[in-house]
């Protein structure tokens, strides 16, 4: 679907002593914004929630997805959209009783729909309202724990579920989250990635200058993807 790895920044990583200088650097760079909103419950630690999209709404360009680490997703998604996100994506295991309505109401909110999977959920569980998402995120480490190793068999996932996006003629973004670094890039573009979510390890660690530190990854993605081929 792409000719390269579209870059998503976890906005919540920004360093709130300079945030405004990073925002606005980002936003003329990124492909996507990324919105982690966790509540302590389905993942153990607690972030941002949609106030802090819309702080950010009248001063990005760039599309906002709010990824919704939360038990109860369908409690926040209207705030999500009147906030200013672009995609509301909530796990897949937090709408099995309701996942069409669900998704039918991000849509009918006027956003796009994407939903996430941890490393461990079939992607079976998706099928059936694939035709509905703008794009599927699949964690590449499991939910809410830092420091892991990313699950290598996830990459297994991303090439079948690039299978089925070419045989059902669907158009849905690929998109993988956690632990990214410059070892993921090369093995994630070829099985069929889309999108890669970038956290500290793969940008902010990389130089306290935002600008030198975007260079960085960015060198890191051309350097990994030159001469990759799509499976």
């Amino acid at each position: 679907m792409q000719d390269k790895l579209l870059l998503a920044p976890s906005m919540g990583c920004c360093d709130l002593f300079n945030f405004a200088h990073q925002v606005s650097y980002i936003d003329e760079r990124a492909d996507f914004l990324h919105i982690d909103i966790k509540d302590g419950n389905y993942v153990r630690t607690y972030s941002i929630g949609p106030d802090f999209i819309a702080a950010l709404a009248p001063h990005v360009k760039t599309p906002m997805d709010a990824h919704l680490m939360v038990k109860h997703p369908q409690g926040i998604i209207e705030d999500c959209a009147c906030a200013g996100a672009t995609y509301i994506t909530p796990h897949t295991d937090c709408i099995e009783s309701d996942a069409f309505v669900t998704i039918n109401k991000i849509i009918s909110l006027g956003c796009k729909a994407g939903v996430a999977l941890n490393p461990a959920t079939p992607l079976e569980q998706i099928r059936y309202y694939l035709p509905l998402l703008s794009k599927v995120t699949l964690m590449i480490v499991d939910a809410g724990y830092a420091g892991q190793n990313v699950i290598t068999q996830v990459y297994g996932k991303i090439c079948t579920l690039r299978k089925w996006r070419e045989d059902l003629h669907l158009d849905f973004l690929i998109e993988a989250d956690g632990s990214m670094n410059k070892d993921v890039y090369r093995p994630l573009y070829e099985a069929g990635a889309d999108v890669v979510v970038l956290g500290p390890p793969a940008l902010w660690n990389k130089d306290p200058d935002i600008k030198k530190a975007w260079s960085i990854m960015h060198s890191e993605i051309d350097s990994a993807l030159s001469g990759a081929i799509r499976q």
